[in-house]
């Protein structure tokens, strides 16, 4: 007997309709970010990615699930990589899923102000960013970010008192 779980022919065709969904939003996004566009003599990033939409609608017609799967882990790499937060939002405005791509990083905020502390320069990094973010959402989570704040005071200021040479008069 498989351990894996198997979907049944109901489950795969949501699947299926789930990341074709999501692979052609992720696609129209590189198409209307002006930032990522490049026309060369023999390259052109547009026509790259019309090719693309048309390759994932042929994988959704023949049912490769894994296939759409993979794409979507690999188009969205950049975004997970350079914490383009507007993009969760993006996808769920256009596909109607509420994709975590953060979820590993939100969990690591989660645990440092579980903690209350922040320890590492990753770590305060992360919390930057994580305030950077709640600031350009609206409503404004203020208690989230004046936690956030905090945290990152404390690690300054520790930091701050370690890297000053004892003067003791």
């Amino acid at each position: 007997m498989k351990s894996n779980k198997k979907l049944s022919s109901d489950e795969k065709k949501l699947e299926l309709k789930k990341y074709r969904d999501l692979v052609l939003a992720t696609i129209d996004y590189y198409l209307d970010n002006k930032l990522i566009q490049l026309r060369t003599a023999d390259f052109d990033s547009n026509e790259h990615f019309q090719g693309l939409k048309t390759q994932a609608l042929e994988h959704f017609d023949k049912s490769r699930l894994s296939r759409l799967k993979q794409w979507f882990r690999d188009l969205t790499e950049m975004q997970v990589e350079t914490r383009d937060f507007k993009f969760n939002q993006y996808l769920k405005e256009k596909t109607g899923y509420d994709i975590d791509l953060f979820q590993s990083y939100n969990l690591r905020v989660d645990k440092i102000i579980e903690k209350g502390k922040i320890t590492t320069d990753n770590q305060f990094y992360d919390i930057n960013m994580m305030v950077d973010q709640l600031s350009q959402i609206e409503p404004k989570d203020s208690e989230k970010i004046g936690t956030l704040n905090k945290l990152l005071l404390d690690y300054e200021l520790r930091k701050t008192k370690k890297s000053r040479p004892h003067n003791n008069g």
